[in-house]
């Protein structure tokens, strides 16, 4: 996503999830070995999922499936102040992520994994010029991280980034925080705001 493609529709961003690769390390490693590897051959029974229909597939888990619910529930009532709620695809997508998250003993921590799915599934949906849209920013901000208006500093995001800075504060989920910290630098920049920086 760049200045010259169009927005994604929220219609595709229901439907994907959004990895940005924005961290670039311009020194090159000359230790790197390179060796050739074989082939792996894998059934496509790994790609395939074992969730379609969340009331179906997911019944054995409905006590976790109901705390990630009523989480993005908490995260809906904030969004929807600026008209960006999600709807029943992108609750099913959350809770299909976070259960595969659970296979094998759980590859990350719950927060992290939610976190991801706020980078992934709801953030990219978020823009706008509005009062309305950055009062939601400055609230979601203060869900993933903690409330700033008690630092000090000129605006928001630099409250936002005292926050972000201080060792003490336990950030719940840390990469979303800080992302809407830019977003709200962003906004107060250009008077308008994306995901996509």
């Amino acid at each position: 996503m760049d200045e010259t493609t169009f927005p994604f529709s929220r219609k595709v961003l229901d439907r994907a999830n959004t990895i940005e690769f924005d961290y670039v390390d311009l020194m090159p490693d000359f230790e790197i070995v390179f060796t050739s590897q074989e082939p792996i051959r894998v059934s496509n029974k790994f790609l395939r999922s074992e969730y379609l229909i969340l009331a179906r597939d997911c019944a054995n888990e409905s006590v976790y499936v109901n705390e990630i619910c009523g989480e993005l529930q908490t995260i809906n009532e904030i969004l929807r102040k600026a008209n960006a709620h999600v709807g029943y695809r992108v609750r099913d997508e959350i809770v299909f992520y976070m259960l595969e998250n659970l296979r094998d003993g759980g590859i990350l921590k719950k927060e992290e994994a939610f976190d991801n799915e706020i980078m992934q599934k709801i953030l990219p949906r978020l823009q706008g010029s509005s009062a309305s849209v950055r009062d939601m920013l400055c609230e979601l901000f203060r869900h993933c991280a903690a409330d700033h208006s008690q630092k000090t500093g000129d605006t928001d995001s630099e409250k936002m980034r005292k926050v972000l800075d201080d060792d003490s504060i336990a950030c719940q989920y840390r990469k979303s925080a800080e992302k809407l910290q830019m977003m709200v630098r962003r906004f107060e920049d250009d008077g308008f705001t994306s995901y996509w920086l």
